[in-house]
């Protein structure tokens, strides 16, 4: 039996590599999927041998925490990469994790296919070199990225972002406050603290502090959290009931929350961009430890951290991050676009900008596609099917 490998690590990975496994399964049928992901993944129909999203953190002295589980996951996914010797292994983004399996992949001269870059290009160009050496396949997601491998010797290929294929921008504002058990008539502010458990403990208090100084502004602001699949839905009600003002908490409803806000409060990161495509405002806040801003002062190497900033080339959404990322500043920023709403216009205009560059929906088909055609499956017919990513 023909086997691919897919390997992702964290919720918005998983999410992106069960739209791959069911555009694979519906383009190669008999193609066996096998890897490393979570529940949508599985429920998509990969053999999931380890789920890794519940261990997903972010920064250089957190992973030290869950060294020893990754590199006990790690070792025993290798072997089995090695047993099972598939056409192609697949890599999702989780760069720690995936640029080591890689080069142990190549070593043991199986194809490496890497979906969904890492970030090389803010935080370490010196990797790319090395990404050439041990990638055969990069498949970008950004439009900038292609430009930026230009002249690397990687195979490279933009198909879009998998967002856009999973977006639904819902202009009935009315219905859809009525079924969050919201009022249309009052503002609504969505805050995003993130996936990962670790983001949340960190983000999520300073947004509702910065929620319970903006109600002391606005009496009938509104606030409403969508919460992620990987983190504990009662927890995060039971944190919110400490704070004096109402929070509606909704589990899996991130395009929901965002669609019947006037304005989102984010972490950096997928959220971003849903938001950009979404055409809403926001205000991107971002925390870690000490000592992993002050490695990050030195290794990061763009001007903005918010995506939505990186693809515009300009600063389109406020940052507020690490130190700047207090109650009191978050509200400001907030409140500051609640009452202004030339300002509000001006960031949807640009926001429509951002989304445009991210290409066309069909992301998941184009990749799956790229990856048939690297490995030399044979295609069904392409008539009628975009291939552009732009």
């Amino acid at each position: 039996m023909k086997k691919l490998m897919i390997v992702a690590g964290e919720a918005s990975g998983d999410m992106n590599g069960a739209a791959l496994a069911l555009a694979l399964k519906k383009l190669a049928p008999d193609l066996k999927l096998i890897g490393i992901g979570g529940k949508q993944m599985r429920e998509a129909g990969v053999e999931v041998l380890f789920d890794v999203t519940g261990l997903a953190v972010v920064g250089f002295t957190e992973v030290l925490h869950n060294i020893r589980k990754f590199r006990n996951i790690f070792r025993r996914f290798r072997d089995r990469m090695i047993k099972e010797k598939p056409l192609a292994v697949v890599l999702l983004d989780y760069p720690g994790f995936n640029m080591r399996l890689a080069a142990e992949a190549k070593k043991n001269r199986i194809t490496v296919i890497y979906y969904i870059s890492p970030q090389v290009w803010a935080w370490g160009r010196n990797r790319v070199k090395k990404l050439a050496r041990i990638v055969d396949k990069m498949l970008v997601i950004f439009p900038f990225e292609k430009e930026f491998y230009k002249g690397s010797g990687l195979n490279v290929e933009f198909v879009g972002h998998p967002m856009l294929d999973r977006i639904k921008r819902d202009t009935d504002r009315e219905k859809l406050a009525g079924q969050l058990s919201l009022s249309s008539s009052e503002q609504i502010v969505a805050l995003l603290p993130g996936s990962r458990k670790q983001e949340v403990k960190r983000l999520l208090p300073v947004m509702l502090k910065a929620g319970a100084i903006m109600r002391k502004e606005i009496a009938d602001l509104q606030f409403i959290i969508p919460c992620a699949s990987t983190i504990d839905v009662q927890k995060m009600r039971n944190t919110v009931e400490k704070y004096p003002f109402e929070v509606t908490v909704v589990e899996n409803r991130t395009c929901d929350a965002i669609n019947v806000a006037d304005l989102i409060i984010a972490s950096s990161g997928t959220a971003t961009v849903e938001t950009a495509c979404l055409i809403k405002p926001m205000v991107v806040v971002y925390q870690v430890s000490f000592l992993t801003w002050l490695t990050a002062k030195f290794l990061i190497k763009v001007e903005n951290i918010a995506m939505v900033n990186v693809i515009a080339g300009r600063k389109v959404v406020p940052e507020l991050l690490q130190f700047q990322a207090t109650p009191a500043g978050i509200a400001g920023e907030a409140l500051s676009l609640l009452r202004d709403n030339t300002r509000r216009e001006k960031m949807k205009d640009d926001l429509k900008e951002v989304a445009e560059a991210l290409g066309s929906p069909g992301a998941s088909d184009r990749a799956a596609r790229a990856i048939l055609r690297t490995i030399g499956l044979q295609l069904p017919d392409l008539s009628g099917v975009s291939q552009k990513g732009e």
